[in-house]
């Protein structure tokens, strides 16, 4: 058996396997770092179809296979559209979807191939079979995917709650931005697929722009994942957390979710009667449902978020200890220094000196 040693990859297929391992990255990322995969699995399933496209762009080597493969891209790019409105919906309210009425966007994608079939079979512009993967059939298919996923993302402007209440909140700006990446790399794919439509671009520079587009997303989306699934704290369910109401398990959930995606943490003087009004809840049932689902009281919480924030930022010795303490969001150093202590076991100096020369061991906060 003789092996070519000597094989080559164009740009675009180097972008496509980059691409990939970006999009690799980032569901091994996201799935090591949520607890509740439902409420991740939109994302999740964003991700994957990007590296299918990914994946695809590269298998086009195959050319005797061109057509299939290219019916496949097609598919998973376009699955493009209607996951990103899920997801941005997902990300502005912080809950996990139940199946309902924004799901049956992704039935636009079979319904745009029915439709694009149709058409070949009516126009006969497909030679004698009305199902061979002829240009003209991808012409129709790439021209009634970028009017979809057009409305598609004017869908979102249905909801007017989208920027506004991202835009409003200075503890969520991570959030508003990978809501601005999401909706600005769809469109642009639209364009792109419109622009191929009417013959105004060709397939190998859409194909080059499309995984250029992806790429990009893909790193923009990867700087802010650190920060909107950072997971500081191991949150651990309370033993009498079994016995909260529906209700109650929704609160714990919006809990946990505004801890570590806006981190409300970061504000010195957020308190439980702050936190109660945010959720519409009573003090009372909010101090009954930390207690239950998380087994710590609300400032033991609010403490150990910032404590881990503090101890990721003090790895940094540019960053002085003073500075960090009011960063993660403690009103005077004396009372970090203190907390810091009663938490890990040690100060935040010899926690600094201590990483700094690579001593293992490191103790963590987060006992119950």
């Amino acid at each position: 058996m003789h092996f070519d040693y000597h094989i080559t990859f164009s740009l675009i297929e180097w972008v496509a396997l980059t691409g990939l391992a970006q999009c690799l990255f980032i569901l091994v990322y996201v799935s090591s770092r949520v607890r509740n995969f439902r409420q991740a699995s939109i994302a999740i399933a964003y991700f994957l179809s990007l590296a299918f496209a990914f994946g695809l762009q590269f298998a086009l080597r195959l050319e005797d296979y061109a057509g299939p493969i290219r019916l496949a891209l097609w598919f998973a790019g376009a699955l493009g559209a209607p996951l990103c409105y899920l997801l941005v919906l997902q990300v502005v309210r912080l809950q996990a979807f139940t199946v309902g009425r924004p799901f049956l966007l992704l039935l636009s994608v079979p319904g745009t191939l029915v439709a694009a079939f149709a058409m070949s079979r009516l126009q006969q512009s497909c030679g004698v079979s009305p199902y061979s993967l002829c240009p003209r059939f991808f012409q129709d298919l790439y021209w009634l995917w970028s009017m979809a996923g057009a409305l598609c993302m004017l869908m979102l402007f249905a909801h007017p709650d989208i920027f506004s209440r991202l835009g409003s909140d200075r503890a969520a700006k991570e959030r508003y931005w990978l809501v601005i990446t999401l909706i600005a790399a769809n469109v642009m794919r639209v364009i792109v697929n419109l622009l191929l439509s009417t013959g105004n671009l060709d397939l190998y520079d859409a194909d080059a722009l499309q995984a250029v587009l992806g790429i990009a997303f893909a790193y923009l989306v990867t700087t802010t994942l650190f920060r909107v699934y950072p997971l500081p704290v191991a949150i651990h369910a309370g033993a009498r957390a079994s016995l909260l109401s529906e209700d109650e398990k929704q609160i714990a959930d919006k809990v946990r979710n505004l801890m570590e995606l806006d981190k409300l943490y970061h504000e010195p003087t957020f308190s439980r009667a702050d936190l109660a009004r945010e959720l519409g809840t009573s003090e009372n049932t909010l101090s009954r449902v930390i207690n239950s689902a998380f087994g710590k009281s609300f400032p033991r919480l609010l403490n150990e978020f910032r404590v881990e924030d503090a101890k990721r930022m003090l790895r940094d010795p540019a960053i002085p200890i003073q500075v960090l303490a009011f960063e993660v969001g403690f009103n005077s150093l004396a009372s970090f220094n203190r907390v810091f202590r009663e938490i890990t076991g040690e100060t935040p100096s010899h926690y600094r000196s201590r990483v700094a020369a690579g001593s293992p061991g490191e103790t963590t906060g987060t006992g119950q």
